[in-house]
């Protein structure tokens, strides 16, 4: 996967409230602005992760396990409003008790184990917190960093975090149906994500259009889909980057797969290569998984070439297909991944820049406690 940015965030002062040495669920109180700064984050296509020294745990003011509650509590807290934390790492060390270790603040190591996890490029991140020991770290790996105080809190470090970012990618999303995918599209790529849909083109009259007239997004009809000359009028009238097929049932033509080369990427509801290729969409795919005899089924985003379905996976997701299924209760299953997929590697690719592949999972949040 090609490295993207992350915000690194320290948590007590700059996301919740110091209280010391904090082990009690009950005293996780977010700071004011917080949750809707982190929020931001998310929607702007940037890795929120949380490094933070947790030395009472060597001093033997809290366990490890004290430790996950509050982080548990910190995730709900931020879930009621909207927001999320992508991975968490603390350092339970002292070094006049346990020794010298690299995971404390400001050493590197739980930066660099977040760096392999999620697929981070260090060089185009963000530091934050409330101490010189949270934003050092950036100097070491090239980034750069905001420390608090005074006027300065998470919401205003934000939105200096905001103001570099890159023009955002222009999308134009293909459909032939009523655009569910197309709404969880919009859905995720809020005000300051890093794409957003310019264009919405069918192949017909299509119910999902007056999704995009409702927002205001300019809509094209192709009476000939195979009319290369149309689309290529529409996405270079519109300046568009990257071409996202979402329930569209058409071959796009070969001239607008050659001038937009890797930059075209398509939905499917199966887990390719099996059960694709032309005349395999909807229900009939759903149909195929079952009379197969298939344990498992699922949402593939792949590249679009000149071939139904051949191109390069990008990203999966898999659900299992239960005893008794009908196609209709699999390809709710599936639709439901499809939703949580297709934004994922559209923020990807608008992060890199370039179109690049996603693991299967999206990132959970990620504890880990260092004991190197």
């Amino acid at each position: 996967m090609t490295p993207g940015a992350a915000v690194f965030l320290d948590r007590d002062g700059t996301i919740v409230e110091d209280v010391g040495y904090l082990r009690d669920p009950a005293q996780v109180r977010l700071l004011p602005g917080a949750a809707g700064a982190l929020r931001r984050l998310n929607a702007g296509g940037f890795l929120t992760i949380v490094v933070t020294n947790q030395s009472g745990i060597a001093r033997g003011l809290l366990s490890a396990e004290d430790y996950f509650r509050t982080e548990r509590r910190l995730d709900q807290l931020l879930e009621e409003s909207g927001a999320r934390i992508d991975g968490h790492y603390f350092c339970p060390h002292l070094p006049e008790v346990t020794g010298a270790c690299e995971c404390r603040k400001p050493g590197t190591l739980l930066y660099r184990q977040a760096a392999e996890r999620f697929g981070i490029d260090l060089s185009r991140s963000w530091w934050i917190g409330d101490r010189e020991r949270d934003v050092l770290p950036a100097e070491a790996f090239g980034g750069r960093s905001v420390l608090l105080g005074g006027a300065r809190n998470l919401s205003s470090a934000v939105d200096l975090v905001l103001a570099s970012s890159p023009v955002p990618m222009r999308i134009a999303v293909a459909i032939s149906g009523r655009g569910s995918n197309l709404e969880s599209l919009l859905h995720a790529l809020g005000p300051e994500a890093p794409a957003r849909v310019v264009l919405v083109l069918s192949d017909r009259e299509a119910p999902g259009l007056s999704l995009a007239r409702a927002g205001d997004i300019p809509t094209g009809v192709l009476p000939r889909p195979e009319d290369a000359g149309a689309w290529l009028d529409h996405l270079r009238q519109h300046r568009v980057d990257l071409v996202v097929l979402a329930g569209y049932l058409k071959l796009v033509p070969a001239a607008v797969v050659a001038e937009y080369r890797d930059r075209i990427i398509n939905i499917h509801p199966a887990l390719l290569p099996n059960f694709g290729g032309k005349g395999m969409y909807g229900r009939r795919v759903h149909e195929a998984v079952l009379a197969s005899g298939a344990r498992e089924s699922g949402a593939s985003v792949h590249l679009v070439d000149e071939r139904y379905d051949r191109g390069a996976v990008l990203a999966q997701a898999r659900v299992p297909v239960l005893a008794g299924d009908t196609p209709e209760a699999l390809a709710q299953r599936v639709l439901a991944e499809e939703h949580r997929l297709l934004p994922a590697v559209v923020l990807a690719t608008a992060r890199a820049g370039r179109v690049v592949p996603l693991e299967r999972e999206l990132a959970a949040g990620d504890s880990r406690l260092a004991t190197e």
